[in-house]
This record gives C-alpha cells, structure tokens and sequence, in this order.
C-alpha cells in the first residue's frame, strides 16, 4: 500500500492529481498514466479520478468522459453555483463544502469539491488543497476501501462531518471560555475572539443549509433516484440537520456573548460618563464663582477686604455643597 502515499507526490499529469481503479475484492490500484479510454475496456472495475483546476489541461480531460452526461460535464469545467446534488438518470453531480489543508493540516477555511458519479466512475475537482478527498485516499492505506463510488462520496463527505463536527466543539470550548469570563465582574473586552467564530459558524450553517436543501429537493419532488442513493441521501440529511443544530447553537452563543459584552461595556462607560456629569454639576458653581472674582474690574466685593480671599473660598465651598445637596435631592447622587 507504501504505493498509494507515492501516487499523489508526483506532478499532476493532464490535471489529474491521482488515479485509483477498484476491483472488489482487492486493494486500490494507483494508475500513473491514466487514458480516459481504459474504462470502456473494463467492466470489472470502477475508478476515481481527482483533479485540480489549476492545470490547463484538465477541463479537455473531463470533456473526454463519456461516461458522463453533458450537463454533468458542463457542472465540472464551469464550477458556477452552489453547493447542491444534482440527479441525470444514473449520475449524480453537484458540489460538496470542504475543509482547505496545507502543509500543517486541516485549515478552518472551506472550499468546493465538485463531483460527479454514476456506477463505472466517480471524479472530483478541486481548486485548492481539500481536506476530505486526502484524509479518504490515505486511509486507503488502513483498509478503508469503498465498495463504490457512491460509497466513496459518503466517505467524503463523513470526513468533512467529522472535521466540521471537530471545528464546532473547537468553537463551543473557546465560547466556554469566553463566557466564564464574561460573567466576571471585571470588564474583559473578548469582542475580537468572537468575530472569527461568529464568521466561521455562520459559513458552516450556510453550506449545511445549502446541502441539506439540495438533498431535501429529491423527496418533495418524489424524483426516481439512482440505486442506493435514497438511503445515503438519507444518511447525509441527518447528518447535515445535526451539524447544522450545531453551528447555529455556535453561531447564536457567540452573539449573545458579543450582545452581553457590549451591554457591560455600556454599561461601564455609562457610570464612568454619570460620575463625569456629577463632578460636572458640582464644579459648576464654584466655577461660576472664582470666575465672577477673578475678573479684573472696579467694584469687585472684598477686593479690600481683610480675609476677603477666605470670605471667597468659603462660598466657593458652600456653592459645592448646595450644589451637592440638590443633586441628592433628586437622588442623582
């Protein structure tokens, strides 16, 4: 199985990134030249092929197929709407939401995974690094082998719930966090954590919604439905209205600790501007006062005054003081 890592390090040769045929019964086998023609001669066996748009050679690969429908042909080399199943007599094709990787792993960026399949071929398209389709074709390694390429798009897709389900505890923990602090009687402005999460949960609730929806379009329009896809579609709605309770409990627990942080920060700002108007009114008038005196003209009381600066000083004080007691009178202090 060391062959199956190898497979994929190579450059991609007209797009395709790796090549797998599967006979039942037996291990996956990498093709490192592939000819589109070699499944006509082959009725034993089923194959998958990954693609990466950014070769220019691909779209005439995909043309190439014809095993596939036009308008399942056209979903591929166009790569326009959303994420959606799409059913044409015995093929099924659309698009599937999945994790972006690099060097380091999984990131929590997702992209697209365009697919399409019917009973002798399954291929998929990508434009950036994916997830799922590398964790699955890796697992090939552990014995992990569908029987199908029906099989292997739910393969898919379970990787991309596992690592959607994983993001969202990952999400949840830090929300936990979040909020031990929040209920803290220390103001903690952890506004900046939250946008991430508001971001990324409200982008997993949209492609869930976008598939769940998709699949849901089947059964209200009572469609006749390739083998066995009736039950995996079944399987994936579930898991998709489960993932979807999720990120939208994620999505909801971050706006409210977003609501409940800015109302403690009003709230703070608040007393701080009611302590500023306070000391306000009760400068207010002794201002008045050492203003009135300190004007520099003729006939200004106890300018010859002895103790005329005290006789000022103390009004100043009671002014403060009367001032002082209205504002408890009106119970603002």
């Amino acid at each position: 199985m060391a062959e199956l890592a190898a497979s994929s390090a190579s450059e991609p040769t007209n797009g395709l990134l790796w090549a797998f045929r599967f006979v039942p019964g037996e291990a996956p086998q990498p093709i490192e030249q592939f000819n589109i023609s070699t499944i006509e001669s082959d009725e034993t066996a089923w194959y998958w092929l990954h693609l990466t748009t950014a070769h220019e050679q691909a779209r005439p690969m995909i043309k190439s197929c014809r095993f596939l429908p036009e308008d399942a042909i056209e979903s591929l080399i166009d790569q326009d709407g959303g994420l959606r199943f799409d059913i044409e007599g015995e093929t099924i094709y659309g698009a599937l939401a999945d994790f972006e990787r690099d060097l380091s792993g999984r990131t929590n960026e997702t992209g697209k995974l365009f697919f399409a399949l019917n009973k002798r071929i399954i291929i998929s398209l990508r434009r950036h690094a994916l997830f799922s389709t590398d964790r699955v074709r890796r697992q090939f390694n552990y014995g992990q082998v569908p029987q199908s390429p029906l099989e292997l798009l739910e393969l898919i897709f379970t990787q991309f719930a596992q690592a959607a389900a994983k993001e969202l505890s990952n999400l949840s923990d830090i929300l936990d966090d979040i909020e031990d602090r929040v209920l803290q009687p220390e103001i903690n402005d952890d506004r900046i954590l939250l946008a991430p999460i508001r971001r990324t949960s409200a982008r997993l609730h949209r492609h869930f919604l976008a598939m769940r929806l998709s699949l849901a379009r089947f059964e209200k329009l009572q469609m006749a439905l390739p083998e066995h896809f009736d039950e995996v579609a079944g399987n994936l709605v579930r898991e998709l209205e489960a993932l979807d309770h999720d990120a939208v409990l994620v999505q909801d627990r971050a706006r409210l600790l977003q609501d409940e942080m800015a109302a403690k920060t009003n709230a703070a700002i608040n007393d701080n501007l009611r302590i500023i108007s306070v000391l306000t009114a009760l400068l207010m008038p002794p201002t008045l006062i050492s203003g009135i005196f300190g004007m520099n003209v003729r006939d200004l009381p106890f300018l010859e005054t002895q103790s005329g600066f005290w006789f000022v000083l103390g009004l100043i004080c009671l002014s403060s003081f009367l001032a002082y007691r209205l504002l408890k009178r009106l119970d603002i202090v």
